[in-house]
């Protein structure tokens, strides 16, 4: 017992060290993920626009400091509101029966999404009273930024709600026109990629993983957190449940750390699977910050959770997959002990920095 408390203080301290006083450590490493609202009436088309601040920045030339607070931002964004403008209306292009309308920037705001600062943009284009047809052209960042930009997007026209996924090789939106197969394989991706790059999401599966016996019951306990996840990022995304990303956030890192001490200490213990589906619940809250629905619980918004969720899960899978078989056997060495003691610890540590991180933000 001596032995397993220093490999697991010793790894932790270390790490801990490494993490403090370095620049800012992020659970999630994606930060050119936009989202956009699209709303089409007679006489009017409105576009809300959402990009990560820095990333506009780039482009628009916002010289914003990293640590400038929402206040400078918002500043220097209203400032800078003409080369925003002339850079989003020409990257951002909306074609009506096929002819190219004009929009303009009504309104700039900074707001607070996932851990980072965004640029809300809100956008407006004449829309005649008999079009049929609306197209979007969106080609913010892809050639100039981030090819591995994505935009996700949710409209209403003329009675039809629907998501879509802007990405480099998907630039071309009709409204009412989405091809459900093509679209429901671009929220897969989306729900895989946001797995992926989670990764505090990712520690906590790993927590799991790492004293479970076998696949068997790994898959329990993964089970037990995917039911739990799916409620809430149902709820959520629907708008049915809502939690503030300041509770959320540092509860999702506060998992982690709890996970790890389990491990450690209890092992596979009999209430692991309701540890499990309580905080799997609070995952799904964090999951649902990638979505953006109107609300109305339709068949086009059911197909567009599920999607997202099957991405997920396939990510999650994958990270089992990967992970077990290679810890199953370095169990078999003498010192499969102390590297198993040392990812747990490594996960405790990160767990957390991240609870303090997002306390003190």
């Amino acid at each position: 017992m001596r032995v397993k408390w220093f490999h697991f203080l010793i790894a932790m301290l270390l790490i801990l060290v490494v993490l403090f006083p370095s620049s800012r450590v992020r659970a999630h490493t994606d930060n050119s993920e936009g989202f956009s609202r699209i709303s089409a009436v007679p006489g009017k088309l409105q576009y809300e626009l959402m990009l990560d601040y820095y990333e506009l920045g780039r482009v628009a030339m916002l010289e914003a400091r990293p640590d400038a607070p929402e206040s400078e931002l918002l500043r220097l964004l209203q400032q800078h509101k003409k080369e925003v403008a002339d850079y989003v209306l020409s990257h951002l292009r909306i074609y009506i029966e096929g002819e190219e309308v004009a929009g303009k920037l009504v309104q700039t705001k900074v707001i607070s999404k996932l851990g980072r600062y965004y640029a809300d943009l809100s956008l407006s284009y004449p829309n005649a009273s008999n079009s049929k047809g609306i197209e979007v052209d969106y080609e913010i960042f892809f050639d100039d930024n981030d090819v591995m930009h994505r935009n996700i997007a949710a409209y209403q026209w003329e009675g039809k709600e629907g998501q879509f996924v802007f990405n480099g090789s998907d630039r071309l939106m009709e409204l009412g026109k989405a091809n459900l197969i093509g679209q429901a394989w671009r929220l897969i991706q989306l729900g895989f990629r946001h797995i992926m790059i989670g990764l505090d999401h990712i520690l906590f599966v790993v927590a799991l993983v790492l004293t479970s016996k076998n696949f068997r019951s790994v898959l329990k306990v993964a089970t037990v957190f995917t039911l739990a996840h799916s409620v809430t990022l149902g709820l959520t995304a629907f708008h049915v449940l809502y939690a503030a990303p300041e509770i959320v956030e540092p509860l999702i890192a506060l998992s982690i750390a709890y996970v790890a001490v389990e491990a450690f200490f209890f092992s596979e213990s009999k209430v692991r699977p309701f540890v499990v589906f309580g905080f799997g619940l609070v995952h799904g809250i964090g999951f649902a910050g990638a979505l953006r629905m109107t609300g109305a619980i339709k068949a086009s918004s059911l197909l567009t959770l599920a999607a997202f969720n099957i991405g997920v899960e396939l990510g999650q899978l994958l990270i089992i997959s990967l992970l077990l078989p290679v810890l199953l056997y370095i169990r078999k060495f003498n010192w499969g002990r102390s590297v198993q003691m040392t990812a747990i610890a490594t996960v405790f540590a990160f767990g957390i920095f991240w609870y303090m991180e997002r306390m003190m933000a």
